[in-house]
């Protein structure tokens, strides 16, 4: 049972369920001839849209590595090949670790450097990209609000919205300004928390020394305004091969929403609660549910499709060749 522990299994159960539960509840609007009816050409478009988004999340990968001084003059390449390996493996591999963490093992062994510093740079990118959509998806709210209140975001995702962008801006004040602080409430914790403590300390530390590397965050928040944007452009080709026409801005507000919803361990290889979610969020719309259950189904496909894109570079180069990068051998463990 070591090898498939219960929260593999709790996960699997939760992912069905929430699958039945969906289908038994929509099932009268006939959604998987909304599915049969999909029109290929623009779900074609979408993948070309989530190749272009991948290969922009790569670029900021890039820049935030060559910020921290572990590879200053690495390829995009050679990032790319890593980004896009990491999300094969964390496709195909079973593993506890996600595929973040995938990404900063390779970056650790392919660049040097310790893991958590690579973890904490991967994390900082992800902050970023879900800050800037939490705060396009409260803009979107609002003026959904006074435009049309018959019709817009979800409150409860209004709320998710606000607590993770205002997470995310404590979390940069207290690096920013109160690193002291910070690391003295770490001190303190005891009991259970010990064993997540020395972790946790060593994960603040990096963030610390990112901070300390004076990194600008503009170049990377803009890389991420611009991610938000195909994302949102890749959501509307789907949307428009279910029959599905909103605003660009609503689209984009769903963006941040199934980033959230993706944080929630109830879904397996991005099925199960996330449609449940979804079919919630943009039925809000007056979107009928046949529609939205379409829409969700396929939404996963095509994440599924750039991550399997990544064994091309498995198979050729294992992800990983060392040609591209100029620096000294380093450690890489913590």
């Amino acid at each position: 049972m070591k090898s498939f522990p219960a929260f593999k299994l709790v996960r699997m159960a939760l992912a069905i369920g929430a699958l039945v539960a969906l289908w038994l509840k929509v099932q009268r609007t006939h959604p998987l001839e909304r599915l049969a009816g999909a029109r290929l050409e623009f779900i074609a478009l979408a993948v070309v849209v989530v190749i272009l988004d991948g290969m922009a999340r790569a670029w900021n990968w890039r820049q935030l590595i060559r910020s921290m001084h572990v590879a200053p003059t690495v390829g995009y390449g050679m990032v790319l090949r890593l980004f896009w390996s990491g999300a094969f493996l964390g496709q195909v591999v079973p593993s506890t670790a996600g595929t973040d963490a995938l990404r900063a093992i390779l970056a650790s062994r392919a660049f040097g450097g310790r893991m958590s510093e690579h973890a904490a740079a991967v994390v900082v990118l992800n902050i970023v990209s879900l800050a800037a959509g939490c705060a396009v998806g409260l803009g979107v709210a609002a003026w959904l609000f006074a435009t049309d209140p018959q019709h817009g975001v979800r409150p409860i995702l209004v709320l998710l919205f606000a607590a993770a962008l205002g997470a995310a801006l404590i979390l940069y004040y207290l690096v920013h300004s109160q690193r002291g602080v910070l690391l003295w409430v770490l001190r303190r914790m005891r009991g259970p928390a010990m064993k997540v403590r020395r972790p946790l300390r060593r994960f603040t530390q990096r963030l610390i020394v990112l901070e300390r590397h004076h990194i600008g965050l503009l170049p990377i928040l803009a890389v991420a305004v611009l991610t938000l944007v195909t994302r949102a452009t890749m959501f509307g080709l789907i949307g428009y091969a279910t029959g599905i026409v909103l605003p660009a801005g609503v689209w984009a507000s769903l963006v941040p929403g199934n980033m959230l919803s993706g944080l929630i361990p109830y879904s397996v290889a991005g099925y199960g609660g996330d449609q449940a979610a979804m079919v919630y969020f943009v039925t809000a719309f007056g979107i009928s549910a046949g529609a939205a259950v379409a829409f969700a189904l396929i939404l996963p496909l095509m994440a599924m499709t750039f991550n399997m894109l990544g064994g091309l570079f498995v198979m050729s180069d294992h992800g990983a060749s060392r040609s591209a990068i100029q620096v000294p051998e380093r450690p890489a463990a913590d």
